[in-house]
């Protein structure tokens, strides 16, 4: 370990003061040009690394309904976003599942927004942190091949770029959401709205940027309740009907009986950005609170007695209601500028808190006659959240030499988890007892380089290493406490481009990378009748050797890439099953285990267009390929060779986009993913049923009016052809938008 943990906290503070003395330098400055020296430092990063950027006008072609929106279309990456609003939009990049959620990290602004805190479902970017409408730009880097990130970085990062204030400006906008939704025994409409508002502003040195932005949405049932055909006859003989026959996803027969009914979710976002120019400094300052709810609560029991009334049986926990309320702050603050001669730094703090996170499950349904038989379970987060400091200085005249470029940085974080269960009264919510708990923390501490050498026209060389100390503390599950342990290792980087004239390059970049385990995969514990999950306190880095080629032809208005990729990771973390059998009851027992060797290899093309035939006609297209593997798994044999889940071997995503005149706008959009399997063994074999991993082409489509006050009308749809797939849950069904925005 570098230094112990105190001394960590007095370094994080220290470096903020001094770094805020810095501000006595005294020169003018914009903050639109302090805002490009920031983005100097590790410029190697967006050379090094195989990208795709986005800009808000291109984003105006889609459904932009939440932040997910801005990425959903780049080149290998899909996101489970499962309806609008929802808050497990987990992401998936090149050969990264997206299960996988502790291999990619998102920034906006320098915030991250990435949890690594839990994995899976639970491990989702914190999207609705930033409102769709603040994007100015997003950008994907694919692979680890800058020093700038940890190993994080194996699957990819999204930078997102956020508007800077120019001049007052007040926005208003509203939307509304509407999808149609029928199938097994739910035939309904769900709505939602969305309320945004902003003011900005630039006063003297001072910029100003708050906004509000308000997201309430219905989803298409997220879960289907069945048992096993055999019951369908006892169900008839006692007189019951209504239920539903067909098929799980093992292609087993099955009888529906009911499914979860609308999932409605509330989100409200509080903004508070600031920028300010101080002589070759600029500040910058981010508050924004999140008050996130979401509601289960009409479950929908397809079953009825002879008498047309309910039947529930003996009582199904399926039915039970679930409520979860989920209040959040993140705070940001950052300086950069200009040291002496050609010398720029960048310092970055950010603080995120879990103020309040508890779901309560009711055990049965309310209208159960056995309510109140079964107890509920509430499960709250304590003492959860992250602090993280980044500091990077740089040159691009290294020596006095503008053909050398070298970027420095330090990094550290903590990560804190802390997860208290429990079991209530379903009646009136007093405490009963405790259920096995899960805490504990994570840290890291990083050094990192980034050199480059422009040798001359046509070769540029880039090298970089980044050493990282990785440390575990407090950690307990299963009512184990877990002892105190240390890591660390160092990643090298390495990166040639040769460029064959003004249209035609090539890159090859190779970088090793080292991901860290996170505080769940350790110490995650959870007991239920049927299931256990239980962390793995010794797990160590997974460790990737990745390398990958770009070959790029320029064009008049845009541009033609194929990348080519392939990946070999040690050790990958994965949530590994099984049953046993207790005393006659079968149990499933998963835990975080790690697969001794994973091999990926990919293609990627991408062609963009602008002024497309000579017509006001834009095109963004990418397709591509993805292997990935399990080439050794010494804890399951069985699994060897099997594909990683949650990886598609196609994607394709194409936007396409018409200006009728300067006032109206058509576009389409498609999204479209093959097929995969959703656990290791890879067996599941059954398409569009609740649990399958469905391939999907979804066509979407958008009109948008420009009026000349300032006003913007627009109406979309998404799933135009009403593709029913699954992500083991449903993707959302047709889906129309009507949306309109104000701007005084």
């Amino acid at each position: 370990m570098l230094f112990d943990m105190d001394k960590q906290k007095m370094f994080s503070r220290l470096a903020l003061v001094l770094a805020m003395s810095s501000s006595s330098i005294a020169s003018a400055a914009e903050i639109e040009e302090l805002e490009v020296i920031a983005d100097r430092l590790f410029a190697d990063t967006h050379k090094v690394n195989p990208s795709s950027k986005i800009s808000a006008e291109e984003l105006q072609a889609i459904n932009l309904m939440t932040t997910e929106d801005a990425v959903a279309y780049e080149p290998s990456l899909v996101i489970r976003r499962r309806y609008v609003g929802d808050p497990n939009g987990v992401m998936g990049i090149r050969a990264t599942g997206m299960f996988q959620t502790a291999r990619s990290l998102v920034f906006a602004d320098g915030l991250p927004l990435h949890y690594l805190l839990q994995t899976r479902w639970s491990g989702s970017p914190r999207w609705s942190l930033v409102g769709a409408n603040e994007i100015e730009s997003a950008e994907v880097l694919y692979g680890p091949y800058s020093a700038e990130y940890s190993g994080n970085a194996m699957g990819g990062v999204v930078n997102i770029k956020t508007k800077l204030p120019q001049e007052r400006k007040f926005t208003l906008q509203g939307s509304l959401i509407q999808q149609d939704y029928d199938y097994l025994g739910t035939d309904d409409n769900f709505n939602g709205n969305k309320v945004f508002a902003s003011y900005e502003d630039k006063i003297g040195e001072l910029g100003i940027f708050a906004s509000y932005n308000r997201l309430k949405n219905e989803s298409q049932p997220m879960s289907a309740y069945y048992l096993d055909a055999s019951e369908a006859q006892s169900l008839t003989d006692a007189g019951v009907s209504g239920f539903v026959t067909g098929k799980n996803d093992d292609g087993d027969e099955v009888i529906y009986i009911g499914d979860s009914g609308a999932e409605t979710s509330t989100t409200e976002l509080y903004k508070l950005k600031l920028n300010y120019s101080l002589g070759d400094v600029q500040l910058r300052a981010t508050v924004a609170y999140e008050d996130r709810s979401r509601e289960e609560e009409s479950k929908n029991n397809y079953l009825r007695d002879s008498n047309g009334d309910l039947y529930w049986g003996s009582g199904n926990r399926n039915f039970e209601q679930r409520q979860h309320q989920r209040n959040s702050l993140l705070l940001g603050f950052g300086l950069s500028g200009e040291l002496s001669g050609d010398w720029f730094y960048d310092v970055y703090a950010t603080d995120f808190d879990i103020k309040k996170d508890r779901e309560v499950r009711s055990g049965l349904n309310p209208q159960d006659p056995s309510f109140g038989s079964r107890n509920g379970r509430l499960t709250a987060y304590q003492d959860t959240g992250w602090n993280t400091l980044d500091i990077k200085l740089g040159t691009e005249n290294l020596f006095n030499n503008e053909a050398m470029r070298l970027s420095l940085g330090y990094y550290f974080d903590r990560y804190e988890l802390g997860i208290v269960p429990s079991n209530i009264d379903a009646v009136n919510g007093a405490f009963i007892s405790t259920r096995a708990q899960s805490q504990g923390q994570t840290s890291s501490q990083a050094l990192f380089a980034q050199w480059g050498w422009q040798l001359n026209t046509q070769l540029d060389l880039s090298l970089g290493l980044r050493y990282e100390d990785w440390q575990t503390e407090d950690g307990f599950y299963n009512n184990i406490v877990a002892a105190n342990r240390g890591d660390s290792g160092w990643s090298p980087k390495l990166s040639l481009a040769y460029t064959f004239n003004d249209d035609w390059s090539i890159r090859y970049s190779a970088a090793k990378a080292l991901r860290f385990p996170i505080a769940e995969e350790l110490y995650r514990n959870e007991e239920a009748s049927s299931s256990i999950i239980v962390g793995d306190a010794s797990l160590g880095p997974e460790e990737g050797m990745h390398h990958n080629v770009s070959i790029e032809r320029t064009l008049e208005q845009g541009l033609l890439r194929l990348n080519v990729f392939y990946e070999e990771v040690d050790n990958t973390i994965y949530n590994q099953s099984g049953v046993i059998n207790d005393g006659g009851t079968h149990v499933n027992v998963s835990t975080f285990l790690a697969i001794d060797e994973v091999k990926s290899r990919g293609v990627e093309f991408i062609y963009q267009q602008q002024g497309l035939f000579e017509l006001p006609l834009s095109l963004r297209y990418n397709l591509s390929y993805t292997r990935a593997t399990i080439e050794q798994n010494l804890a399951n044999p069985a699994i060897e060779g099997n594909d990683v889940p949650r990886v598609p071997r196609w994607r394709s995503n194409m936007i396409i986009s018409y200006a009728l005149n300067d006032a109206i706008d058509l576009s389409s959009s498609f999204r479209y993913a093959s097929d995969s399997h959703g656990d290791l063994d890879n067996q599941a074999g059954q398409k569009q049923v609740y649990g399958a991993i469905d391939g999907y082409l979804f066509a979407n489509a958008k009109l948008g009016w420009k009026l000349d006050n300032g006003a913007n009308l627009s109406f979309g749809v998404d799933n135009l052809f009403d593709q029913r797939a699954y992500v083991s849950h449903p993707w959302p069904a047709r889906t129309f938008y009507l949306e309109g925005r104000y701007t005084f």
